[in-house]
């Protein structure tokens, strides 16, 4: 399951699945690896869940995540 961590690299919210709830986003995942929370995104804030989650950095991210991911796998083997 995919994580979101902190500069230390601990973990701040696991990701367990993301789906469509009438109007609205359900986001389920456990914050801190131990409360599960279930999160959602209004139609109001989809705008802005989508200029933040299509933002130029994340684009580039994406773009570059093959060399990013090869050079990860590489790395482990040493």
């Amino acid at each position: 399951m995919p994580k979101i961590i902190s500069d230390k690299g601990s973990p701040m919210m696991t990701l367990q699945k993301i789906e469509k709830k009438g109007d609205k986003l359900e986001v389920t995942g456990a914050l801190m690896g131990a409360w599960p929370t279930k999160m959602y995104i209004t139609v109001d804030e989809f705008g802005g869940f989508l200029r933040v989650a299509l933002s130029w950095s994340v684009i580039s991210y994406l773009l570059t995540y093959p060399y990013y991911y090869l050079r990860y796998k590489l790395g482990k083997k040493e």
